[in-house]
């Protein structure tokens, strides 16, 4: 297995982190989710936030749309993101229908995407996450495009993983 992107996550007063907040990750709008608005999935329960909001969520930060033909999650800038971006007529129509997977396609927004198994997987592996408080806790896509999450004890432990799993 080797890791294509990662984020590394540190725990500070019960609450988790970026390591190196200096770099923007290309995981932006998934950490963004996972730190800063992962209380929604468990103030629901995973599996309840997941049937709740089959359709997709907004929230300021990141929205997250399904797209169930094809069994699809997609994490992408919200509106404070892309509200100053220029369009053309078909955006403009996009928009207006709130087309959001299709602006994702066509490069308009900015995203990450993942199967829907996927997507459930990674909810359940950070509320286990959450529960255990690892001192240190690590975001990555390995080459199969599967996001996971990993905890470590120390920040060594989770660098020599990433040094041990990532193509040189």
């Amino acid at each position: 297995m080797f890791i294509q992107k990662y984020d590394m996550y540190q725990l500070y007063d019960q609450r988790y982190s970026l390591l190196n907040k200096k770099s923007i990750s290309n995981l932006y709008y998934l950490t963004i989710f996972l730190l800063w608005r992962f209380g929604y999935v468990t103030s629901d329960g995973v599996l309840n936030f997941v049937e709740k909001y089959k359709h997709g969520i907004s929230f300021e930060e990141v929205d997250i749309n399904i797209d169930d033909e094809n069994d699809l999650v997609y994490f992408s800038e919200s509106w404070y993101d892309y509200k100053n971006k220029p369009t053309t007529p078909e955006i403009d129509q996009l928009l207006e229908e709130e087309n959001f997977i299709k602006l994702c396609k066509i490069g308009f927004l900015d995203y990450i995407v993942m199967t829907k198994d996927n997507f459930i997987h990674l909810l359940l592996a950070w509320d286990n996450i959450l529960k255990q408080l690892p001192p240190f806790a690590l975001l990555y896509l390995d080459d199969k495009d599967w996001f996971d999450i990993m905890p470590f004890q120390t920040q060594e432990e989770m660098e020599q993983f990433v040094a041990d799993h990532t193509k040189k």
